[in-house]
């Protein structure tokens, strides 16, 4: 357990050195989906009006928090697993995941408080203090699944142009396929039931069901922490084998 604290320990300081530049980041990115995506697609989901400017608050949150993972993960792949004395260290594979996980959640909240803060001022009433809890603890899955998913792209994908297309795709999937800018109502039936039990729009279905003050869908928490066991165990594999080398 203290090899995982000084590993957390470690990639907090390094963000230490460049704090305001990470804020800034942080408060500017919720930003600037809301007003560069959000309110365009207002005036086009015309008939959502005045339900859409809300609704979208939880997507909005939603992509700027499993983005922000995704993107902090990259590094944090690169400066622990590519790193010859980081591999030379007495750290388990076990203690790596699990400093990783810790560090994703740690990211992730902060992002999560921010974002909600700046929502919040967008869009007022968007959410309140148990709503933000319950919300947090839904969204938990997500931020490990996310976190893997960086690393298993980092670990398999070697071309940097196809890397960075890839983490476009990224983007590209969290804000416009699964229900975060766009309703998935407007999407044909097959693709809603199939995409509807993929464990990020299961999340975020969630999520939004909590907004609007439904009730939760426990099947697909079920299928998210499923999936969730699924990628813990491929990224053990990986950073065992990284590891190794």
């Amino acid at each position: 357990m203290n090899n995982v604290l000084i590993l957390i320990i470690k990639e907090l300081l390094n963000i230490k050195k460049n704090i305001l530049q990470y804020i800034f980041i942080l408060f500017l990115f919720p930003s600037l989906i809301f007003m560069f995506l959000a309110i365009p697609l207002s005036k086009v989901f015309i008939d959502l009006k005045p339900i859409y400017s809300i609704w979208v608050c939880s997507g909005v949150l939603f992509v700027s928090v499993l983005f922000n993972i995704y993107i902090f993960n990259l590094s944090w792949f690169k400066k622990m697993y590519d790193n010859d004395f980081m591999k030379s260290l007495p750290i388990t594979t076990s203690e790596y995941l699990l400093s990783q996980i810790s560090f994703s959640i740690i990211v992730g909240f902060f992002q999560y408080t921010i974002s909600v803060i700046i929502l919040n001022s967008l869009s007022i009433g968007f959410m309140n203090f148990i709503q933000f809890i319950k919300c947090f603890f839904i969204l938990l899955p997500s931020m490990v699944i996310i976190s893997n998913i960086s690393l298993i792209s980092n670990y398999f994908i070697k071309n940097k142009f196809s890397f960075n297309i890839f983490n476009s795709f990224v983007f590209l999937f969290l804000s416009f396929s699964i229900g975060s800018l766009v309703p998935l109502d407007l999407y044909p039936k097959e693709y809603i039931n199939i995409i509807s039990y993929f464990p990020l729009s299961a999340t975020l279905i969630n999520i939004q069901n909590i907004i609007s003050f439904d009730s939760l869908y426990f099947s697909m928490i079920l299928i998210s922490f499923f999936y969730l066991l699924v990628f813990i165990t491929l990224s053990y594999y990986i950073i065992e084998s990284k590891m190794k080398r």
